[in-house]
């Protein structure tokens, strides 16, 4: 019975799968390290460990005289796959298959030492290991493919259909097999043997590229979107709002679309504040950016100017559509019940609309009206709404 390969007896292919292996697996401890808020990188990490150990051990042994070692390098290899999938599923915080993982490894496990101990049959060993992780690919490319984020488009697809290839070609190398065209060979040992690792081996070290990429892409995204949120209600900012304003009134200028704006602030903030303090008014101001959130189209855009006040950019809304949802929101946040230092207290609003025709075809003007009704909106009263004045200049121009 022979022992361990000498270094003298590996092919070159499989000196250098054994390379690249260190190298994958030195990167997906980085990726792991270098991104721990995700929950992707470390399960990955781990499942590129058990790759290079379950190659290490088919290839550096002779597995098809050693009976155990061939169970272990290849159950360890094949788990290495379902950690992948897993990790996969981590990163884009869906629900982690443990049941679907463990019924799968159980299924292959069984199968591959009834073939190996109990009736010796090297065709189907070579069928059920090539089959089974042929399916994790497929599982790999249908969660990356699936609900593609918006800004790792390319990332995502380049995985998914690396995946994708790699798991057709360990369904072929099944038919084959199966077919008695290819000639089944156990992992390890000879110029075949390590020839099967070294495609798996560099899609790995394409995917942990990828990854890298991807996770740079999410992490710029988040940078973005919380140098453009309000860290309190998850609004939008003012910067953004003002951005998105000018795209949007030019857009409708383009189009024939109508468009408002509608600026609201939350009746006697300020004497919340000093009342019941800063945290009383931080959970009112929570809690009306969820109610109006909850009123908006997908389209809109709910922004926080500062302190208590809160602007809707309208698009494709004319001033009768905006004076209905103020109203709406007006009558809702009247009916809501805040909870304020442990008492219960009614709080309302006032309302300041702007259009585009009527008040201002310019967004910094149109902002400005707007402000100025709310103002008059609060000198008047307050829970009301008030529209802003005429532009006389557009009412002067030419039609």
């Amino acid at each position: 019975m022979q022992g361990v390969i000498g270094a003298t007896d590996l092919p070159v292919v499989a000196l250098v799968t054994l390379a690249l292996l260190g190298i994958n697996v030195l990167v997906g401890v980085g990726v792991s390290v270098v991104h721990p808020r995700e929950e992707g990188p470390a399960t990955w990490a781990l499942g590129n460990v058990l790759f290079a150990v379950g190659v290490a051990v088919l290839m550096l042994r002779v597995p098809q005289n050693e009976p155990y070692v061939a169970l272990f390098g290849t159950a360890v290899f094949v788990l290495s796959y379902i950690l992948v999938w897993v990790g996969f599923r981590r990163f884009r915080f869906r629900p982690i298959p443990y049941r679907a993982a463990t019924a799968i490894f159980l299924a292959f496990f069984c199968a591959f030492t009834w073939f190996l101990l109990v009736d010796p049959n090297p065709v189907m060993r070579a069928a059920v290991t090539t089959s089974t992780i042929a399916l994790l690919c497929g599982l790999t490319t249908w969660t990356m493919l699936y609900r593609i984020e918006p800004a790792l488009v390319q990332t995502q697809a380049f995985i998914g259909m690396l995946a994708g290839a790699l798991g057709m070609l360990y369904l072929l190398r099944c038919v084959a097999a199966l077919a008695g065209v290819l000639q089944p060979s156990d992992f390890g040992g000879g110029l075949l043997g390590a020839s099967i690792f070294i495609l798996p081996t560099i899609a790995s070290l394409l995917v942990a590229a990828s990854c890298i990429l991807m996770l740079n892409q999410r992490l710029q995204q988040r940078l973005q979107i919380s140098a453009q949120t309000d860290p309190l209600t998850g609004l939008i900012n003012r910067g953004l709002l003002d951005d998105l304003g000018d795209k949007e009134i030019a857009r409708a200028k383009r189009h024939g679309y109508g468009l408002s704006v509608v600026v609201f602030e939350v009746d006697h903030f300020d004497t919340i504040n000093s009342d019941h303090g800063y945290d009383a008014g931080d959970a009112v101001l929570r809690k009306v950016s969820e109610l109006v959130t909850r009123n908006m189209r997908r389209e809109d855009f709910v922004a926080r100017l500062d302190g208590a006040t809160i602007s809707l950019l309208l698009p494709s809304t004319r001033l009768a559509g905006a004076q209905q949802l103020a109203e709406r929101l007006r009558l809702e946040i009247a009916a809501t019940a805040f909870e304020i230092g442990g008492k219960t207290f009614s709080l309302t609003a006032s309302f300041g609309l702007a259009a585009l025709g009527l008040h201002s075809d310019d967004w910094t003007e149109m902002m400005q009206r707007a402000q100025a009704a709310l103002y008059r909106a609060k000198a008047d009263g307050r829970n009301r709404i008030e529209i802003a004045a005429f532009s006389d200049s557009l009412a002067e121009r030419p039609a």
